[in-house]
């Protein structure tokens, strides 16, 4: 099997670099139009949340009970949004404790 290697001329590949930029241009123009739906938010329905953060359903109604995320429901269906979700976990997150590190705290032990 024999390879073809095209060799373009210096305004045949003026002209692809032409395009290649004008390509980039539209791409450009498109992403600065276009805006995500609600504030570029994902968000996630019961299923999904409870197996991302591998928990039940119920613990999941028993958060909502508690109010400790907020969440939408449309004609029953429950959906969270992701960065409610993120910005909880990130309040509640606690660093591993070692000794000698000052800012780390110890375990609670219950």
């Amino acid at each position: 099997m024999s390879e073809h290697n095209m060799i373009l001329s210096k305004e045949e590949q003026r002209d692809v670099f032409k395009i290649i930029s004008e390509i980039k241009a539209c791409a450009k123009e498109l992403a600065e139009r276009s805006r995500p739906m609600f504030d570029g938010s994902r968000f996630l329905s019961d299923s999904e949340l409870a197996r991302r953060l591998s928990v039940s359903k119920s613990t999941l109604a028993n958060y909502r009970l508690k109010g400790i995320f907020g969440y939408y429901s449309l004609e029953g269906k429950i959906l969270y949004a992701d960065t409610e979700i993120e910005d909880y976990l990130k309040e509640n997150y606690h660093p591993p404790y070692r000794q000698g590190n000052p800012t780390a705290t110890p375990p609670i032990i219950h």
